[in-house]
This record gives C-alpha cells, structure tokens and sequence, in this order.
C-alpha cells in the first residue's frame, strides 16, 4: 500500500506544471496591415506560432464574407483607410480572431484576465505546461478596443511583467514588456477585455 502511495504521488509530481520565473516564447511579430486589423495580426501571429500561418486579409475576407480583402493597399504603407463615418466598412473593420476556422479550438475569457498563475502555465514551454502564446484585448473607455499578443512573463523581485507583442502602428508594431497589473487594467486608459487562450491545433 506504502509503495502504491509513493507510486501515485510520484506520477502527481511528473505531470505537474512547474512554471519557471522567466519565459519569451520565439513568436513572430505581424503588424497590422491596416488601421483596423489588430485582431487579425494576433490571430496571425497565435496561429503562426502553432504552424499554421494565416494572412490577415484571408482572415478578413473569411470573416466579412468577401474576397478582395487581398487586393486593398496593405503593407508597405500607405494602408487602405479607415472608411470615414457614417459609410460602412467593408474590408478595414474591427473584428475578433477566429480560430476555429483555422483547425484550432480556443477558450476565451469575459471581459476578464487570466491570473497570474494561469498566465504562467499558459505561457511556460518548462514540461507539462502549455507553452502557447495568446490574444489579450484592452477595452478602451471612449469605446473601441485594442487586440495584442503575450508572449511571456517575468516573475522578479521588482514585480510582475507581461512580454507582448503590439501589432499597432499598422506595418511596424511593437514588443515591450508591461506589468501585469498594466496588463490587467489601467483606470482612464483601458479596462481588460476578452482574452482567446488555450489555442490548439485540433
């Protein structure tokens, strides 16, 4: 019985994520190709990441239900403009990845973070953690919102940071390291959104 315990607690141990203090997953930076496309420069860059690179125009044509997404001005600048108010837009607009059009399956949060800790586990590449990088959104208070990517965390005796990739400005982006109490929320520049974690190839 003795030894079935220290069996069992053993195998308990070995299938543990075990997150170390620092983590950069080597995942590549899209910029937007335009004004609008954050969204989809994430969903590129997640899946990218996973092997299955998807252009954002395909994304956007996919989405709209269109097929010229591909031959508007995209990058190098200058990108194809945002319409002006109140005209419609048809390929420049605002959207959300989605993933599972892709041969991916994703969970996503509610205008709500992930914790410190399952951010961890979500970003260690250390044995039975996840290692996958994910989309995070800022919601900002004029309305609107901002789609970036983490791509790893430090946990040092400063604090707490978030490794991120901005795909804004459109044709550049950006990689900076943010505090994740940044990451959560900032009172009068942004509130957290929803996060599209756990991508998997199916």
């Amino acid at each position: 019985m003795t030894a079935l315990l220290v069996l069992l607690a053993g195998m308990l141990v070995v299938g543990c994520c075990n997150p170390g203090p620092v983590t950069s997953l080597p995942v590549t930076l899209h910029p937007q190709e335009t004004g609008m496309w954050c969204w989809a420069a994430s969903g590129q860059m997640v899946m990218h990441y996973l092997g299955n690179d998807v252009a954002q125009c395909t994304q956007a044509n996919n989405r709209f239900g269109r097929t010229d997404c591909c031959t508007i001005d995209l990058c190098p600048p200058p990108t194809e403009p945002v319409p002006a108010w109140p005209n419609p837009c048809k390929c420049v607009c605002g959207g959300w990845p989605e993933f599972d059009k892709y041969g991916f399956t994703f969970s996503r949060t509610s205008s709500a973070p992930l914790g410190w800790d399952d951010l961890k586990k979500q970003l260690s590449n250390n044995p039975y953690c996840k290692g996958r990088p994910f989309a995070f959104t800022w919601k900002w208070p004029g309305g609107g919102g901002h789609m970036m990517v983490a791509k790893g965390y430090m946990e040092l005796a400063s604090g707490r940071y978030v490794v991120m990739l901005d795909p804004w400005s459109p044709c550049v982006g950006d990689e900076r390291i943010i505090t994740y109490e940044y990451y959560v929320d900032s009172p009068g520049h942004h509130t957290h959104w929803d996060d599209f974690y756990d991508v998997t190839r199916r």
